[in-house]
């Protein structure tokens, strides 16, 4: 889910009033409510003070500018209770951002001539996908990718399907019966919203999970086996994994929530079975190589992640922000356009239990990467605006300072 949009979870979350401190490293007394005192801080002690306003407990922070990482830093700490350190390694659990990872899978394929994003999505699938209201008109790719589709979920059944450790439930365990008129989890009215396909905006997670299934199927093996095999590892993400299974212990931060009184309280690990539009997990500093390369025509540092072409259709508005339903800046495949510090930028954000995602890049190639391990969009808290807008001042900081990063 990114910020400010994918809100549902705020009335499963349990009613916390979150405060204190979430950052391990000690900050400088003059910034506190002071503007001018904050705007002299270093880079790092400004980032240190923000954490502790946020009530965050960790983030790494990546900026990307000119073709290369300029600025890769860790502040507090992977895990409160172990004291555990953020490093280059550290990997975080993205959420929404996952989509663009998704999109990149699904747009490999488009360039290796096995999917087509207009012909109709049955032909990749063992089952019909149709709303019901509009039984004559197909659902395509494209449409799933730009949230067109008509397929909708509530909060709560996404909620519901949260649990610890990787998924047991297939992609199309989950998907089948929740589509196909008179499965064991279709729902009328909610599967399938009221408006036709290549409609309205509607943003939907099972709508980008379908898009991995549709990869599967094609790949013939796992979505994330499919993922990792033929699109991390070789453009050398080797630290990023839709799956827990795939990472060492200690080697992804642990998110936490704040609780008034107690201060950070550690989550496990959990995951969920629509993973292509949640479940990513990477360091920023993979996470930042990807970013270049989807700044810069789908190759960076020699390594090439998607054509130009690919790499340029997933990128481009095709909802624009005028569309119904559409509340961003316009919509890509599985690639959102948003305004940030200095313009308007293209990317992805997320949140989930325990964490908060920020990856955009802006027309001038200056790009800035926020992973924490901490939420800060979703909670309920009497001063959630302040915590959020802290948050926020930190992406602005950085692009800021990014004018001076070479």
């Amino acid at each position: 889910m990114a910020p400010n949009r994918r809100t549902f979870l705020q009335g499963a979350l349990s009613a916390l009033a979150l405060a204190g401190n979430a950052c391990s490293a000690s900050t400088s007394g003059p910034a506190e409510g002071n503007p001018a005192g904050a705007a002299a801080l270093s880079l790092d002690d400004f980032v240190k003070a923000k954490l502790v306003e946020a009530k965050l407990p960790g983030l790494s922070a990546a900026v990307v500018k000119g073709g290369k990482v300029v600025l890769l830093r860790h502040y507090g700490v992977a895990d409160v209770p172990s004291s555990r350190a953020i490093t280059d390694d550290t990997a975080f659990f993205l959420a929404s951002l996952s989509k663009t990872a998704t999109g990149v899978g699904a747009m490999k394929l488009v360039d290796e001539g096995k999917l087509a994003l207009d012909e109709d999505v049955e032909r990749y699938l063992p089952f019909k996908v149709r709303n019901p209201k509009f039984a004559d008109q197909k659902i395509t790719t494209r449409h799933l990718m730009t949230h067109t589709s008509s397929i909708q979920e509530k909060g709560v059944k996404l909620v519901s399907l949260s649990k610890p450790g990787d998924p047991t439930m297939s992609l199309q365990e989950l998907l089948e019966p929740y589509l196909v008129p008179g499965g064991a989890t279709y729902v009328e009215g909610e599967s399938y919203a009221t408006q036709a396909p290549g409609g309205p905006f509607l943003y939907s997670n099972f709508g980008a999970a379908l898009v991995g299934l549709v990869i599967e199927r094609i790949a013939g093996k796992p979505f994330a086996k499919y993922m990792r095999d033929d699109v991390f590892l070789p453009f050398g993400m080797a630290r990023t994994s839709f799956l827990l299974a795939d990472f060492a212990p200690g080697t992804v931060a642990t998110p936490h929530t704040f609780v008034t009184g107690q201060g950070q309280a550690a989550e496990p690990q959990s995951s969920v079975p629509y993973l292509p539009a949640t479940a990513l997990r990477t360091p920023a500093k993979e996470l930042a190589t990807f970013l270049l390369a989807m700044a810069n025509g789908g190759e960076s540092f020699g390594k090439r992640l998607l054509s130009e072409a690919s790499a340029r259709e997933m990128t481009r508005v095709q909802v624009p922000a005028k569309a119904i339903g559409n509340d961003i800046d316009g919509q890509g495949l599985l690639w959102e356009h948003r305004p940030v510090p200095g313009g308007h930028g293209g990317g992805h954000g997320g949140s989930y239990y325990g964490t908060s995602t920020r990856m955009h890049v802006r027309a001038d190639g200056v790009g800035v990467i926020l992973l924490s391990n901490g939420d800060v969009h979703l909670r309920l808290s009497g001063t959630r605006a302040e915590e959020l807008a802290a948050f926020q001042e930190i992406e602005k900081r950085l692009y800021d300072d990014a004018a001076q990063m070479s």
